[in-house]
């Protein structure tokens, strides 16, 4: 990637960001155009965030090649001893990852990601995130990746296991602002599959997963060893623990 090419794209993106945040404050809005250019602020303003830092962090890239543990997408739980990657600061490298990821080939001897994978879109984006994962990782290392247990919440809706969906809603949803919608447990589990687009705080779900689904991606990139992990308290964020599917699979 250039700097040209950085430049460019910072240069075309900026002005349809703050065009964005100014019809945005219009209150005379139609609703349903409201939701679309809410959705189009998030994501010009991911972009911005690795244009700017785009052209840095493939330096910074090249010189950590001494560090190998990964952390993707892991926002401010930030992990001592990693490389820290996200499309947002605090990260050690802003990046994009639907690029690719920006190291060479064999680097790492273990990658972690936590409620990362049903932020893209799928399969298309998915894919190549893991593959890219795949390529990184040493031969026999390890992938360790957490998402949002959609098979467990299912389960819960279906068995009426009031007790968990119950919990789910007050340590996940009672205190959101603004306040998450929710008239039934039908909606819990929407907001795990979908999680949500008319927040301005929250960045929208593109899919869910359970054990069999996830396994089953994971070997379609050449993952050749795949197992549901236990919780680590090494790397997991224990906020999520209650309903975090963790997989471990190996190169």
């Amino acid at each position: 990637m250039t700097k040209k090419q950085t430049q460019f794209a910072y240069r075309s993106i900026k002005p349809l960001h703050n065009l964005t945040k100014k019809l945005l404050k219009n209150k005379s809005l139609q609703p349903a155009f409201g939701i679309t250019l809410l959705q189009l602020l998030k994501d010009t303003k991911a972009a911005l965030s690795f244009w700017e830092h785009a052209e840095k962090a493939s330096r910074k890239s090249r010189l950590s090649l001494n560090f190998n543990k990964l952390q993707i997408g892991g926002g401010k739980h930030y992990l001592s001893g990693f490389i820290n990657l996200d499309i947002f600061p605090p990260a050690d490298i802003i990046w994009d990852c639907r690029y690719g990821l920006p190291f060479p080939k064999e680097q790492f001897r273990f990658v972690f990601s936590e409620h990362f994978l049903e932020h893209l879109d799928f399969p298309t984006s998915a894919k190549k995130v893991l593959q890219e994962i795949y390529r990184v990782l040493k031969l026999n290392s390890e992938l360790l990746l957490g998402v949002p247990d959609g098979g467990k919440v299912v389960k819960a809706y279906c068995q009426k296991d009031k007790r968990f969906l119950n919990t789910l809603r007050r340590r996940c949803y009672n205190k959101r602002k603004p306040t998450a919608e929710i008239y039934g447990d039908l909606d819990l589990i929407n907001y795990i599959f979908r999680d949500q687009v008319d927040n301005p705080n929250y960045t929208v779900h593109y899919w869910a997963y359970d054990e069999v689904s996830l396994i089953n991606l994971l070997r379609s990139v050449g993952f050749r060893k795949t197992e549901k992990h236990k919780f680590d308290p090494r790397y997991c964020n224990p906020k999520r623990k209650f309903y975090t599917l963790y997989i471990k699979a190996i190169k």
